[in-house]
């Protein structure tokens, strides 16, 4: 399975997780292993995103170097929170429309009435978009902290509550960076520069000699008895 499919598959087993079970705690305990130093929860935080953020340790997704999903108890509250992560990462959509892939997650604002100007400033829960349906138009979202437990949200394209997404990039679907060119071996275009003799004899040192040497090397493979 690719690393977006682990994503999927952590965040559907854990429907139906009710809070203060045993699934509960494990999500808290997963989350304060991945979150930074100072941001841990317990079982009594609000964990919509210690969800996301335990999914993300639970598949070895956590964001590192822009790769991966942001970690933290707020969806956007300071440096710290999700929202502030993904931008830094380039990673945040701030756009209702974006069409989402599986694997994303989504910001919720509730106080978004709907009309112009878009609401830029609520960020009050989130979750893991696990499936998109183009035909009807709609994807459906799994997310912790949910009347108290691990549920499922339909979502229509373009809705009415979405802040904005984070569109998550994974390890596996980002190109190795390219090998370094090797520093170049034996003549590398430079000609010796003569001594205020006009030439070369033997027993001549040096860096210009060198230079000599590498260039008939180059003429001659082989043409020097010792180089």
């Amino acid at each position: 399975m690719s690393r977006r499919d682990d994503v999927v598959a952590k965040a559907n087993s854990w429907v139906g997780t009710k809070k203060g079970s045993k699934g509960h705690r494990q999500i808290v305990a997963d989350y304060n292993k991945a979150c930074d130093i100072g941001r841990q929860g317990s079982v009594d935080s609000k964990w919509c995103a210690m969800f996301v953020g335990a999914v993300a340790q639970e598949t070895g997704n956590v964001l590192k170097d822009g790769i991966g999903i942001p970690v933290d108890y707020s969806c956007g509250t300071g440096k710290h929170s999700l929202i502030e992560k993904a931008k830094k990462a380039g990673i945040w959509v701030e756009n209702d429309g974006y069409i989402p892939h599986r694997g994303d997650v989504i910001i919720y604002d509730w106080g978004d009435d709907g009309n112009p100007p878009e609401d830029m400033s609520g960020h009050d829960h989130t979750g893991v978009v696990v499936s998109v349906d183009s035909n009807a138009r709609n994807f459906k979202v799994v997310e912790g902290n949910k009347s108290n437990a691990v549920g499922t949200r339909t979502v229509a394209f373009n809705g009415r509550y979405i802040r904005g997404f984070i569109a998550v990039k994974y390890a596996d679907e980002v190109a190795p960076a390219p090998t370094p060119s090797p520093e170049p071996q034996g003549y590398t275009g430079e000609f010796p520069t003569l001594p205020s003799r006009g030439y070369f004899k033997k027993g001549d040192k040096g860096k210009e000699v060198v230079k000599l040497q590498k260039l008939l090397m180059w003429i001659s493979e082989g043409c020097l008895p010792r180089f």
